[in-house]
């Protein structure tokens, strides 16, 4: 499947025509119609739901994941990691998913490490393989299963796909889960399956300052490094637009005015 681990690591990334034209052409709707119903649908439905009932796993792989996240020094990027981890959870409590809390957060606080850190393992077109596999070493340290190090490695990748068929059964609800979240942080859709009270009360505790165009610029300094990769397409299809009109900026007391 474009995406997934095994195929970041047999093309490092690297998008063929075909393959870009697939990938767009299987997003592009679902994406669209996603981003304008979370800007349209009232979210009166959704259940009622606490920052408080949603905990983080107390565990050595766990807090290890975040430590590593914590030494590439993006405090942009460790928030939104931690909104991600919320905003998975919620998604999956609003659609009574049943899922793993180890293998999420260690995938939440994991998919963006390869956009931050200076650390390079492996040449590649994509910073999801160096995240991925930044992950897999972890999780071998904490002796993983190699069928657990395989659904994460796969939620970090697929994360940048920008859609995934959440009816597909090959896909895990920790996979589907990644990348719903990191997609409503950082544009917004989905946004109408989270509560509005539990939206505000995750927003003051893990603010959006500065992500604005602290994430644009990763963004488009990704694209500029790999322009064959998933981010520099999606990045021409309109993500920085998206990003720009994400809801979730009114809440930024911080919120800068960013070209596109």
């Amino acid at each position: 499947m474009i995406g997934d681990y095994q195929w970041v690591q047999k093309t490092q990334g690297r998008l063929t025509f075909k393959e870009k034209f697939r990938l767009i052409q299987s997003i592009l709707m679902p994406v669209t119609v996603s981003f304008i119903r979370s800007g349209i649908t009232s979210r009166k439905h959704c259940s009622a739901l606490r920052i408080s009932d949603i905990v983080i796993p107390d565990s050595n792989i766990v807090k290890e994941a975040f430590q590593e996240l914590e030494y590439a020094q993006n405090p942009s990027v460790t928030a939104h990691s931690l909104r991600t981890y919320f905003m998975g959870t919620a998604i999956a409590h609003q659609k009574k998913w049943q899922f793993d809390q180890e293998d999420f957060a260690v995938a939440s606080f994991m998919h963006d490490f390869g956009l931050v850190s200076e650390l390079s393992l492996h040449a590649c077109h994509c910073f999801t393989l160096e995240s991925a596999k930044q992950a897999e070493i972890l999780c071998q340290k904490h002796n993983y299963s190699e069928q657990k190090i395989q659904n994460i490695c796969d939620a970090i990748c697929l994360h940048m796909n920008g859609h995934l068929d959440e009816n597909d059964k090959t896909l895990s609800k920790e996979i589907l889960m990644l990348q719903k979240a990191t997609a409503c942080d950082v544009t917004g859709a989905n946004l109408h399956l989270i509560p509005a009270a539990f939206t505000d009360q995750l927003l003051d505790r893990y603010p959006r300052d500065h992500f604005l165009s602290d994430f644009k610029t990763l963004i488009q300094q990704e694209s500029a490094k790999h322009p064959h990769s998933r981010t520099a397409l999606l990045n021409k299809a309109g993500l920085g637009m998206m990003i720009q009109l994400n809801p979730l900026n009114r809440h930024s007391p911080n919120t800068e005015q960013v070209e596109s």
